[in-house]
């Protein structure tokens, strides 16, 4: 079969694999559409750990072509997503239903081969049916799903003001799921202008370009109940203390580069009573992810802006930092989904 293999950091191809065989409870899928996010991003330049080689793609849908023995709930036909996270099952952590945080935590497109393929090979444990949705959607509901666990772990309560850095896929499903949780403002800052206008298009309230007067900007406006990074960029994530009301949050969503430290002010932390969340993955979101984006509450596809086939791998890493981009998609077959 064709796949995307990251050889090592900043050496990717496109080459023939053979096919994955199935296993007892496991199950075979043609993948139909796959996400690029931010961490294959960071996977290829060498700023995350994974096991290298590796077929890369966590956020994926396809269609079910093969089941191994002993699996019971999936049939061949079915139109489905993958959460991606594999975990032990047996850690101090497992059992407090804190998998994600799996002392031998795995990942398809992490540490197993993912959905840049033609064909993968998953857990049945790990497969969520998607009905009628697209293969686009449900290859958009991994990070929807992680923005229901960031968003839920850190609340958003009714009436409250939330500010987002950054209006990339994660920062634009962000800002639709504060609205759903009752927030009465959303406000968001980032570099381009384009993007800003993109984001108020789509429901956010005001809109901030990041620039040396922001925080006066913020002042005289007022600070926020809760300002949450989705932007992995390091200055921006030591910068948040100052745009947070005293007693209010900060979520760190964005992925920075492993090792990178910021400066950060224990006392100003302590005076003001501020709380300081990190977010990783996601931890039994899926089936509500899902039940959104069936709902209409949640518009996935908004953030698409390009659909390339998988041989355009390439192109795709370059097109992740243009500022014309938001979600990426490829098809390992064809241009376009089903």
């Amino acid at each position: 079969m064709e796949a995307v293999v990251i050889k090592s950091p900043g050496r990717v191809v496109l080459t023939q694999v053979e096919d994955p065989s199935v296993g007892p409870g496991e199950v075979a899928i043609a993948v139909k559409a796959a996400g690029l996010c931010g961490t294959d991003l960071h996977i290829y330049q060498g700023e995350f750990p994974a096991s290298l080689p590796l077929i890369p793609g966590h956020e994926f849908a396809g269609e079910v072509i093969e089941i191994g023995q002993e699996v019971s709930t999936i049939c061949v036909g079915d139109r489905v997503t993958v959460d991606p996270n594999v975990p032990c099952r047996r850690c101090s952590f497992c059992k407090s239903h804190k998998e994600h945080l799996c002392r031998q935590f795995k990942a398809y497109g992490v540490n197993l081969p993912g959905g840049f393929a033609q064909r993968v090979v998953v857990r049945e444990e790990n497969i969520y049916s998607i009905g009628e949705l697209s293969y686009e959607q449900g290859a958009l509901i991994e990070p929807l799903a992680c923005v229901l666990h960031g968003v839920e772990l850190v609340g958003v309560n009714p009436g409250e003001e939330v500010l987002i850095f950054g209006v990339g896929p994660i920062g634009l499903l962000l800002a639709q799921v504060c609205k759903i949780k009752g927030a009465s403002t959303v406000a968001a800052v980032d570099l381009f202008q384009e993007k800003l206008d993109f984001a108020k298009a789509l429901g956010v309230d005001e809109t901030f370009r990041n620039s040396p007067v922001l925080p006066r900007q913020i002042a005289e406006r007022g600070r926020f109940d809760l300002v949450i990074d989705a932007t992995g960029v390091p200055k921006v994530v030591e910068a948040l203390p100052k745009y947070v009301q005293d007693g209010g949050r900060i979520l760190y969503f964005g992925v920075c580069p492993q090792g990178t430290q910021i400066k950060l002010d224990p006392f100003d932390v302590y005076r003001r009573e501020l709380k300081i969340f990190g977010t990783f993955s996601l931890l039994a979101n899926f089936l509500p992810a899902i039940n959104l984006v069936k709902s209409g509450r949640v518009n996935v596809e908004a953030v698409i802006s390009h659909k390339l086939a998988l041989r355009e791998i390439r192109q795709a890493f370059e097109l992740a930092s243009d500022r014309d981009s938001r979600k990426i998609l490829l098809f390992p077959s064809q241009l376009g989904g089903e």
